[in-house]
C-alpha cells in the first residue's frame, strides 16, 4: 500500500527524475523505502518496508531508474532482484536472478543496464530477459569486474561501469556496430 507520508532520509542510495521533474529516491540503508517528491521538493508518497518475500519488501533498495514506458525500476540489492512500479508506487513486476544489483540505467531501445556487486554486469530487455551478461568472478583484468556499482551509457551506446571496494576504477565498453 502506498502511503502519503514518509520518514526522513536514512542514507539514500539513488535518484531518478521523470520528465515532469518529479524526483524518486531509493532510501536503502535503514528505511528500505522509495520516496517520491514533486519538482519543488514536496513529499508526495513513500512506499516499501523491510523484508524479502513480498512485492514492495526491500532489503537495501539501492539504485533507481525510469524506463522508456515510465515505469520505476528499483534495485532491491540484498534480495537480488529489481522491482518495477508505476510512478504512484503500485507494484507491477519483479525481475530476479541478479547478484546484488546496485544501479540501473535504461538505453534508448528500452534495455536496462545493471551492474551487480557480485562481480557481474547484465543487460536485460524491458521484460527482464537477459540480453548479455559477463563477469561473475572477481578480477582486476580489463573486462571482468571487482564490485561493479554504477553505470552510465553515452549517446554512442558506450557503457561506463564504476567499481567500488577493491575495484576502484571506471571501465569503458565501446559499442560495436
Amino acid at each position: 500500500m502506498v502511503e502519503k507520508a514518509g520518514e526522513p532520509f536514512n542514507l539514500p542510495t539513488g535518484v531518478a527524475v521523470n520528465e515532469d521533474g518529479d524526483i524518486f529516491v531509493s532510501d536503502g540503508y535503514g528505511n528500505c523505502r522509495v520516496h517520491k517528491y514533486s519538482a519543488d521538493g514536496a513529499l508526495l508518497a513513500s512506499w516499501g518496508s523491510p523484508g524479502k518475500n513480498n512485492p514492495s519488501d526491500f532489503h537495501l533498495p539501492h539504485g533507481v531508474g525510469i524506463d522508456n514506458e515510465g515505469r520505476l525500476l528499483v534495485c532491491d540489492r540484498e534480495n537480488h532482484r529489481i522491482q518495477i512500479f508505476d510512478q504512484e508506487g503500485e507494484f507491477l513486476a519483479m525481475w530476479t536472478g541478479f547478484r546484488q544489483p546496485c544501479d540501473v540505467t535504461v538505453g534508448p531501445n528500452g534495455e536496462a543496464y545493471v551492474p551487480e556487486l557480485g562481480h557481474r554486469f547484465s543487460i536485460v530487455d524491458g521484460q527482464g530477459a537477459v540480453l548479455a551478461r559477463w563477469g561473475g568472478e572477481s578480477s582486476r583484468d580489463p573486462g571482468p569486474f571487482v564490485a561493479p556499482h554504477g553505470v552510465a551509457v553515452d549517446s554512442h551506446g558506450d557503457i561506463y561501469v564504476g567499481e567500488v571496494l577493491e575495484g576502484r576504477r571506471v571501465q569503458k565498453f565501446v559499442r560495436q556496430s
